[in-house]
């Protein structure tokens, strides 16, 4: 594995079947610590098909981003991320906006960008074949596919352009979801999937409803889709948007749930969406009213129950392609995007169509 070079421009895309310098970042604790072994193999096995790998790996998350971005800027052909959606995020933040593409080795706990897009997970051979027959197939092994812009000066991330900004790909949560990410980090027993649960439950029997002012721009749909939003609380129409393109609609209430979707799933394979799409260009942003404590001990099993919460009384789909978030009164959570903390509301979350160019022969 070869030191990141100086710097040298390269096409975007490499062709058929040629070398290519790729950028490999491991998560060495995913997959419940074998992360890094999974991450020895494929800088072996991509370097012994004549691919010049660069680790970029750091003892953070932080310091890999940093040594991405300095890979990108010396030349890279594409970047290559192992571990779960955390590593996704990372990749995407330096990725994101530009015609490099990204590889994933999905070994996480949780996969749900590799899911969504039917990359193998879990097991790492599978997952490297695949990710190798799109480095051969040159840009037939590129996929397009859309993320989320977030942007808003609470976040903690960079600076663009005097503003934070934020990349997500499957998900920006700002509700009971989010909630329940932030006290499961906070918990160190018990591990693995049962901090989720656990923690889940015990938001739930603290739960009081949030306060938001919503706005959703560019909202798709038929005159009985818009109807059916307006028939909850809190929502009103504001007309249809400047250019024709959709309209726009407000939601004033306290609520349980606000998650902008991409994808169908978040939390390793929770279907708060399923039926978003991840290049439709449009976000699928699921809000549920105030359902109070013992409705929302229901909510929560139904949204793992395949999706049942979408026959909640309370709970609407709008179709969006941007959504403004601002805290009403009183405490609200921390907003977190594909299960890692992005900051304090307010926000704004923008669907990009195309911002993301995955390395993938598969349709998903």
């Amino acid at each position: 594995m070869s030191a990141v070079p100086g710097p040298t421009p390269l096409a975007p895309t490499a062709p058929v079947g040629a070398p290519q310098r790729l950028g490999v970042v491991v998560n060495p604790t995913a997959g419940k610590g074998r992360g890094e072994r999974v991450g020895r193999d494929v800088v072996d096995r991509l370097a012994a098909t004549g691919h010049d790998v660069w680790d970029l790996s750091g003892h953070s998350a932080d310091l890999a981003l940093e040594h991405t971005r300095r890979g990108l800027a010396d030349g890279l052909d594409a970047l290559i991320v192992v571990g779960g959606d955390g590593m996704v995020h990372l990749g995407v933040q330096a990725v994101a906006g530009t015609a490099i593409p990204l590889g994933v080795v999905a070994v996480g706990t949780g996969n749900d960008f590799a899911t969504t897009l039917g990359l193998p997970v879990r097991e790492a051979t599978p997952a490297l074949d695949t990710l190798l027959a799109a480095l051969d197939a040159g840009e037939a092994g590129v996929r397009a596919v859309d993320a989320i812009r977030v942007t808003g000066d609470g976040l903690s991330s960079r600076k663009q352009a005097g503003e934070s900004l934020r990349w997500v790909a499957g998900a920006v949560s700002a509700g009971l979801d989010a909630a329940v990410n932030e006290r499961a980090n906070a918990m160190l027993r018990p591990r693995g999937e049962a901090r989720y649960v656990v923690a889940a439950l015990r938001e739930i029997a603290g739960y009081r409803a949030w306060h938001y002012h919503l706005t959703f721009e560019h909202t798709q749909g038929d005159d009985a889709a818009i109807d059916a939003l307006r028939s909850l609380p809190g929502f009103t129409d504001l007309g249809p948007e400047a250019d024709g393109d959709g309209r726009r609609l407000r939601w004033d209430s306290r609520g349980a749930l606000v998650t902008a979707s991409n994808g169908a799933t978040i939390g390793g394979g929770i279907p708060v969406a399923p039926h978003a799409a991840i290049d439709d260009g449009l976000l699928d942003i699921v809000v549920a009213g105030d359902v109070g404590r013992g409705g929302a001990s229901v909510l929560f099993p139904q949204i793992l129950a395949g999706g049942r919460h979408l026959g909640h009384p309370l709970v609407r789909v709008v179709r969006a392609r941007a959504l403004d978030i601002q805290p009403g009164d009183g405490h609200i959570p921390s907003a977190f995007g594909d299960g890692e903390h992005l900051g304090a509301l307010p926000l704004r979350a923008e669907l990009v169509p195309g911002a993301l160019r995955v390395l993938t022969t598969r349709l998903g």
